[in-house]
């Protein structure tokens, strides 16, 4: 459903009664937001991605040979970093499951120059394409249905469009969505920190 139509307008005013921002409380300037998990771009581009690495497995295991060649490294539990196996270490080495260190090298790719031909005939059959196809249906119509929508002020929804969400604890500022709180509730020992890191 087109945004400037007179049906959405009129779908958009009755989703929108009588609500307050769900982040915020505020009750001006009111939007619908639909997260980007739910968006039908969003869950198209999921199922793609992990179809694409499916095939790239796939396509190594049927088109293409590997030889595998020592580099002369290998690690132990008890130094994990990989380093020469002439190496003498200061504390004796633990060798239980001690482990080679061996390069890849590409022998042989049948496939070669015919990747996008031959993932485009294997989403087709799998029937991962017509999978995705129905998913895409499926989540459009849960967004012309508003399902997963939520009201969220202006203020709000541009913060969410930057991958930002309001601070739990002071409620008026915005954070990156990965941290905790605002910088200004972090305590103050951790504010120190942050700081001196941003100093380096």
């Amino acid at each position: 459903m087109k945004r400037n139509t007179k049906e959405w307008k009129e779908k958009r005013a009755e989703f929108l009664k009588g609500k307050t921002c769900e982040w915020c409380g505020s009750s001006d300037s009111l939007c619908i937001h639909i997260p980007r998990a739910f968006s039908p771009a969003q869950v198209s581009s999921e199922i793609y991605s992990a179809a694409y690495t499916r095939f790239r497995e796939v396509y190594r295991q049927k088109y293409q040979k590997f030889d595998y060649i020592s580099t002369g490294k290998h690690r132990h539990k008890s130094h994990p970093a990989w380093h020469k196996a002439l190496t003498v270490h200061k504390i004796e080495p633990d060798d239980t499951d001690l482990e080679e260190q061996f390069i890849e090298v590409l022998l042989e790719d049948s496939g070669e120059g015919n990747f996008k031909k031959l993932y485009h005939e294997w989403l087709e059959e799998t029937g991962i394409k017509e999978l995705i196809e129905e998913e895409t249906k499926k989540i459009e119509k849960e967004h012309e249905s508003l399902t997963n929508a939520i009201v969220l002020c202006k203020r709000c929804h541009f913060a969410s469009l930057r991958n930002m969400n309001l601070c739990p604890k002071c409620r008026s500022k915005y954070k990156a969505v990965n941290y905790e709180t605002c910088f200004d509730c972090l305590p103050d020992e951790r504010k120190t920190e942050f700081r001196e890191r941003q100093k380096r």
